[in-house]
Order: C-alpha cells, then structure tokens, then sequence
C-alpha cells in the first residue's frame, strides 16, 4: 500500500478505488504549478456544478469528508480548508 493510500486510512469510511486515487494524483499533478488563487477559483466552480449535480444530502456529506481530511494536514493547509470550506458554505 503506498503513502497516498495509507493516508486515507485516518479518514473513517471513505474507501477510494485504485481509480479514484489515480484521478486524484492526476488533479494534483494538474495543479501542482497553479497559484492559490487558481485553486480557489477552480474549486469555487467546482462547487456550483456539485450543487446542481448533487442532492442535498450528497453535498453535505462531500463538505463532512472534506472536514474528517483535517487530521492529514498542517496548521497551513487547515487555513486553506477553512478558507476553502466557508468559501462553499456560503456559495
């Protein structure tokens, strides 16, 4: 099992496919050379189309997994998701 895979180990029930972690390297890759503020953007975007895509009850339990990934992070990256989470509560 590699590093990436163990780290989701910390967040409950969240058990992603060897496709879903592929896919999520491969967003990380893309933007590993963006700005934060791309980021922001993109994620912002992102929001609006899972808002329409989703059920209530599938958003909010996206936003809970993003909460539980705060045990994975540093004191930076958790400013970040603040910023990041509040940023989709309020959308």
């Amino acid at each position: 099992m590699d590093d990436f895979k163990k780290k989701f180990e910390n967040l409950g029930d969240i058990e992603p496919t060897e496709e879903q972690i592929d896919k999520i390297k491969d967003m990380a890759d893309t933007y590993s050379d963006a700005s934060e503020d791309e980021i922001f953007f993109e994620i912002i975007k992102l929001n609006e189309k899972m808002k329409t895509e989703m059920s209530k009850e599938e958003y909010e339990d996206m936003l809970e997994k993003l909460e539980r990934m705060r045990p994975l992070l540093d004191d930076e990256q958790i400013e970040k998701l603040d910023r990041v989470l509040e940023a989709l509560k309020i959308k």
